[in-house]
């Protein structure tokens, strides 16, 4: 029970200080107001703060008691910090940074994928495509295929350092997602491009791989410029 608590007010606190109540620079409520509040003992509010300060959102000193710190300290290769930055909707900065961050991994990873890629690896891409197919036809869960098609490749380029980063980088990935998701046409438009990919991927084809993931990331770099705001406005009014 004990964990249980921890998790849900760890989720709750980095919500709350992810959505902008509390500023950096500010304290947080004295421990013994934030239990009050959430219900929960002072030693369960402890040990969240203590999760939170270990993903660089807070900072806890004797003089200064528990502040939050700026987004830049984040750790933003955290799934879940990401997780609660996305519920509210993310800065145009933060896309336009993940963008960069697509460009200067994904195109590589394609690279090593298609030179370094076992077979069971490129029949796992295939099967995540047709997945993503299937999913377009349906109109369900096309975000989490494609995320899965996307971390299949990451996973497959061979490199200890971005399998490391897989969790990470899928969290970042599904934000860019649903931002360029808003366009229902955006879907079908590029999924030949996923096809080109794959296959390219099958038949160690490093130039077509790398092309195709660029002109991917091109046309969500586009798709977000156009529907963006519309998806912070419905972040905000839902």
């Amino acid at each position: 029970m004990s964990s249980s608590f921890h998790v849900s007010t760890v989720d709750w606190l980095g919500s709350w200080i992810a959505a902008g109540q509390v500023k950096p620079g500010q304290t947080l409520k004295v421990e013994a107001d934030l239990g009050e509040q959430l219900g929960v003992s002072r030693t369960v509010i402890r040990e969240a703060i203590k999760t939170l300060a270990a993903k660089g959102m807070l900072e806890v000193g004797p003089k200064v008691g528990t502040r939050v710190l700026p987004v830049r300290r984040w750790n933003l290769f955290d799934p879940q910090v990401v997780g609660w930055l996305s519920r509210n909707g993310l800065p145009e900065n933060f896309v336009d940074d993940l963008l960069d961050l697509r460009r200067t991994i994904e195109p590589m990873a394609v690279r090593w994928a298609c030179e370094r890629a076992t077979v069971e690896q490129i029949e796992t891409v295939q099967l995540a495509y047709n997945a993503l197919e299937r999913a377009v036809d349906s109109g369900i869960d096309y975000n989490r295929a494609d995320q899965s098609f996307h971390e299949s490749i990451l996973a497959a380029s061979h490199n200890q350092f971005i399998e490391q980063m897989v969790p990470a980088l899928g969290a970042l990935l599904a934000v860019s997602f649903e931002v360029s998701a808003a366009d229902p046409d955006e879907l079908r438009r590029t999924l030949p491009i996923h096809k080109d990919m794959a296959e390219a991927i099958a038949a160690r084809d490093s130039a077509r791989g790398v092309w195709a993931c660029m002109t991917l990331i091109d046309n969500a770099d586009l798709a977000i410029k156009r529907f963006y705001p519309k998806v912070m406005a419905d972040k905000k009014a839902s």
